[in-house]
């Protein structure tokens, strides 16, 4: 459970963080029209470095957990057709995950593999996981508001992670979190949220705007962000954003195995400030601090009889860089 939520809960930084803004060439009067303009033949990839600071108590134990997490994502734009609609491909670079706790210290980098203790079958299955997942890729086409759709090749993928996991009890499981996590649905929700944030119209520095999401990240999830266009210089756009975030539903449990459900309740804050590149429409770099609280519910089941529910709070910023 601790290792898929922090995957989760990285996806979703990654995703509320990642804001594209681009400058209307024709504008004279300093607006700027919030759009995604990518060329063809273009590479980008972008770093998130996320540090999450974990307390929770377990049977009344207090127990304290520090995860230091870094993903790299490639995003190619394969094709721009006559409406701007950019044909791309996401494309998991590298993954690098650090996490302390009671249990003692775990460490994986894809870019740097290591042996793993044959005594710590846990071990072995995050670094098979983490192996199988870099250089998954899958296409999507994107509108120039944001807009995602026509997503493609989700189902290779999964395939050839669940051919790297294996197929023990253990990755069995992982193998159904898979396909959950990497339905359509839940890609183009994803990858929707990333691409957007909007406003309805060209915008001034001093200007702010209001958005709301409600998507299912194998949960439901709410967040309602409110932006300021801070100032502009020397064609960047300085954005901040507050976002009230509020994930989960106890009453709507999710299967994470055959007589296995969870439910997750957290909600807390997310603060950012952004450096926007008006010409490209990516984001150069986000700073976020992140302070979440709430529960994690087990049903009861044959290993568990009576459940069990873990109050939790996560304090954490993470940076997100264009690297390329």
């Amino acid at each position: 459970m601790k290792v898929r939520k922090a995957l989760t809960v990285l996806v979703i930084i990654a995703a509320v963080s990642s804001i594209c803004f681009a400058q209307d060439p024709n504008t004279s009067s300093g607006k700027i029209d919030l759009k995604l303009r990518l060329k063809a033949g273009e590479s980008h990839e972008m770093k998130t470095t996320q540090t999450q600071n974990i307390t929770q108590t377990v049977n009344g134990q207090e127990q304290k957990m520090k995860q230091v997490q870094e993903m790299v994502l490639g995003l190619d734009c394969l094709s721009v057709d006559a409406n701007g609609v950019m044909d791309t491909t996401m494309t998991y670079k590298s993954m690098k995950m650090t996490m302390a706790g009671p249990m003692g210290t775990m460490e994986f980098d894809t870019a740097k593999p290591k042996p793993t203790d044959a005594n710590k079958p846990q071990e072995k299955m995050v670094a098979d996981l983490f192996s199988a997942i870099v250089g998954s890729k899958f296409q999507m086409k994107i509108k120039p508001n944001g807009e995602t759709y026509d997503i493609r090749g989700l189902g290779e993928m999964v395939a050839k992670i669940k051919e790297k996991v294996g197929s023990g009890a253990e990755t069995q499981e992982m193998g159904r979190f898979f396909d959950k996590l990497f339905d359509e649905n839940q890609i183009k929700e994803m990858t929707g949220t990333m691409m957007t944030g909007f406003p309805a119209g060209p915008v001034s520095v001093g200007d702010s705007w209001y958005d709301t999401i409600s998507m299912n990240l194998m949960m439901p999830i709410d967040i309602e962000t409110t932006y300021l266009f801070k100032s502009r210089k020397d064609g960047i756009a300085y954005i901040d954003a507050v976002a009230k975030f509020d994930m989960g539903d106890t009453a709507k449990p999710i299967e994470m195995g055959p007589d296995k459900k969870m439910s997750m309740q957290l909600a807390g804050t997310i603060n950012a400030s952004s450096q926007v590149d008006e010409a490209t429409g990516l984001t150069r770099k986000s700073n976020i601090k992140m302070n979440f609280s709430g529960v994690v519910k087990m049903e009861a089941n044959s290993q568990m009889p009576e459940g069990m529910t873990i109050p939790m709070t996560i304090a954490g910023d993470a940076v997100v860089e264009l690297i390329k």
